[in-house]
């Protein structure tokens, strides 16, 4: 490792609902940070899409703020990385400008023709979205030059380059074998070749920071642009998810379960098998997506009174919501809710006129608990092993009542990392390794991920959760087909 008393890393750390900027150290440490939130698209502007340049604008404006909380800052970057919500595809023309609205990976849109070649598209759910624009919007896909996943254009903007890396292009006509684009696959679904972006590994330098992107965002003009990788994927990394018998599981936008697995598994079921922030492994994953936004959903819809509250305190409006959750008994006094509601499959089983705003908001959390098992459970079934403890991260967990919630629904330990934004940590591990700060993944895992917390169960709490999972599962079991219809695991 270099002697350099203390070196950054600029991450961009690109979400489903807002960006983070975040100048961390070599340790692991975040020395500043700003988050941003996108407003809310024209009226026009699908629900499950967001106008291309709100990431852009979100980055600059996270950037500047995180690089004026520390003087000197922009002399101690050594690069800059992106990393990225996935699944998601913007077209754009020899200017890199954008045609249409980022379409996001809550957005299941597809046509006849993609449907009937399910078998064949597999999981790949960016190659429906691509097939239904040159469908339905024909003209527009004729002006376009590239489809750009969310990390491309992201990169694009700050050094001149359409590079994704294989967990992003995953998600488009990849060849799982190969991890680059499959000409057979692009033959068939229509999909030209030529608009597909570069695919390169992550932890590889890019490019440097242009000058149009330096005045935008602060940055030094000439910094290396580090290839990152996918948010789960950085999120394992950054976890040390990084061999066999490690899990994670992530409470943020959506709920994500994964662990590490050194090799490609074809039949995965109700999970996906994706590339890996480390170039030639993999991880296994398991997703609901929309958990997280359930919640803010619901204190978006029902909680005025304690958003009102929480301005007038000086409080987090979380916190004041999980106060009054926290009173609620475990298991929410029977109340069960069936978080699918990015399919249109949003349940509240067993309402009763004894349940009030906080059984609902508890329930809401125990859901995520219970997602969380069900692959856990998965996982240990396929891979033939037993996890001993869960490690955790994601806004949810800055929540000790949802830590509680994890530990005690899965009958597990849970571990909650010193850096909750274990994704940023997982794209600073990849400046360190690009940069040549450190020479292995291992070393750098070793510096910069660290325990803050470890949570056990609570006894009589276990009991009640395993018959409320037995709900959730009985739930689940009724509506598999129609969720399976619905996403990309065929």
């Amino acid at each position: 490792m270099s002697t350099m008393s203390q070196q950054l890393f600029a991450v961009f750390d690109i979400g489903t609902t807002g960006t983070r900027s975040v100048l961390m150290d070599e340790k692991g440490r975040e020395v500043s940070k700003a988050y941003e939130e996108y407003p809310s698209p024209p009226r026009e502007v699908g629900v499950h899409e967001q106008l291309a340049d709100a990431y852009w604008r979100a980055s600059c404006n996270t950037m500047q703020r995180a690089l004026s909380e520390v003087d000197r800052s922009a002399e101690a970057i050594v690069a800059v990385i992106a990393t990225t919500t996935r699944d998601c595809i913007t077209l754009v023309d020899k200017k890199g400008k954008p045609l249409a609205p980022t379409v996001t990976w809550v957005d299941f849109r597809s046509t006849d023709r993609a449907n009937e070649m399910s078998d064949e598209i597999g999981p790949r759910g960016s190659v429906k979205k691509i097939m239904w624009f040159a469908e339905n919007k024909p003209s527009l896909f004729k002006k376009t030059h590239k489809i750009l996943p969310l990390d491309a254009l992201i990169n694009y903007r700050l050094c001149g380059e359409m590079s994704t890396d294989p967990a992003n292009a995953r998600f488009g006509p990849i060849d799982h074998e190969t991890l680059t684009w499959s000409e057979e696959l692009c033959e068939k679904t229509g999909i030209p070749l030529d608009m597909l972006a570069e695919i390169v590994d992550p932890a590889k330098v890019i490019g440097d920071v242009s000058s149009e992107a330096s005045k935008a965002t602060g940055l030094r003009k000439g910094l290396p642009v580090i290839m990152g990788s996918g948010d789960q994927q950085c999120s394992a990394l950054g976890t040390g998810t990084v061999k066999t018998g490690v899990v994670k599981a992530t409470t943020g936008t959506g709920t994500f379960v994964i662990t590490h697995t050194d090799d490609f598994i074809d039949e995965a079921f109700v999970m996906f098998c994706n590339p890996a922030a480390i170039p030639g492994k993999w991880i296994l994953e398991g997703v609901v997506p929309g958990t997280g936004m359930a919640y803010k959903w619901f204190r978006d819809q029902y909680c005025e009174p304690e958003t009102i509250l929480a301005a007038r305190t000086d409080r987090d409006v979380w916190e004041v919501i999980e106060s009054s959750s926290a009173s609620v008994p475990a298991g929410s006094d029977g109340l069960v809710f069936f978080p699918w509601m990015a399919y249109d499959k949003g349940i509240f089983y067993n309402l009763s006129f004894r349940h009030t705003k906080a059984h609902i908001a508890r329930a809401i959390m125990e859901a995520n608990g219970y997602a969380i098992q069900f692959y856990v459970q998965m996982m240990e079934g396929l891979l033939d092993l037993e996890f001993d403890e869960i490690q955790i991260d994601g806004g949810g967990s800055n929540s000790p009542l949802w830590r509680q919630i994890i530990a005690d629904c899965s009958n597990k330990p849970v571990l909650l990392p010193r850096c909750r934004d274990s994704t940023v940590v997982g794209a600073a591990i990849l400046g360190t390794i690009g940069s040549g700060i450190y020479d292995s993944f291992e070393e750098a895992i070793d510096n910069m991920f660290h325990v803050e917390e470890r949570r056990q169960p609570i006894p009589e709490n276990v009991p009640v959760y395993e018959q409320q999972y037995g709900i959730y599962n009985k739930l689940l079991i009724a509506e598999m087909g129609e969720l399976m219809a619905r996403s990309s695991y065929k």
